[in-house]
């Protein structure tokens, strides 16, 4: 079996390298790139959730915090040292410099440092170009996990009001595109019934053969819910394909 999973990650590993050079090169405007998206409300447990998947830190704070699309690249190595080089996609590719580290801890800050850059430090402001991280280790899987703003429903003070339609524009049609997985971040401590991710998910792909559920936060369930949150992963209350 061990052997069988390395002959997949190897065959995999060539594509994921041919993707990351077309993200470099703005490609993804104009031609969908098999990714997984997370998509999920603000302070759903995105954060957590792509730590998990890939092992790095991602900023945490309230507001809009993930102004940009993050695009995590994982790249299995027989080297054992850990290594990341993080790059700026899209029109300002050219006028930044890749970043290189050894340490996982440091990815956050890089990642609020380039995103403070490409939005002109305007904690409103979305940016269409994106951050691009390269990571080779050890133990990990050959896979390209995409992070996207959380949804907001009303802006705070200091913040334009265009920005909710502009994370649903951005969000819409990240979802739409056919080569995309929609990992749909889902509250444990929240009712199924209000979040709406699942009907964004659900006009996107009809099907559900695109959408996979997460539920997060299972340990912030109040007493008297837990019957609630078994029904949404027994798939009965909110069914799902996946």
């Amino acid at each position: 079996m061990a052997a069988l999973d390395r002959g997949i990650e190897s065959e995999v590993k060539p594509w994921i390298d041919f993707l990351d050079s077309m993200r470099l090169l703005g490609v993804s405007d104009n031609l969908p790139i098999p990714q997984i998206a997370v998509f999920g409300d603000q302070s759903s447990g995105k954060s957590s959730l792509l730590e998990a998947l890939s092992g790095i830190a991602f900023p945490r704070g309230t507001g809009l915090v993930t102004r940009c699309p993050t695009c995590i690249s994982l790249h299995q190595s027989d080297n054992s040292i850990w290594s990341a080089k993080i790059k700026i996609t899209g029109k300002m590719s050219k006028d930044v410099d890749e970043i290189e580290t050894n340490s996982p801890s440091e990815i956050s800050s890089k990642i609020t440092e380039l995103t403070n850059l490409l939005t002109d430090n305007d904690q409103s402001k979305l940016s269409k170009d994106g951050i691009l991280i390269r990571v080779t280790a050890p133990n990990i899987s050959n896979i390209t996990i995409v992070d996207l703003p959380g949804i907001v429903r009303t802006t705070t003070q200091g913040q334009n009001a265009s920005v909710i339609k502009d994370i649903d524009s951005l969000l819409q049609r990240v979802m739409s595109e056919k080569r995309t997985i929609i990992l749909t971040v889902i509250p444990a401590n929240q009712d199924v019934a209000t979040i709406d991710v699942l009907e964004r998910a659900q006009r996107a792909d009809p099907s559900g053969s695109r959408t996979i559920g997460v539920l997060t936060k299972a340990d912030l369930v109040d007493d008297g819910g837990e019957q609630e949150v078994l029904s949404v992963l027994k798939n009965i209350r909110k069914p799902l394909a996946l």
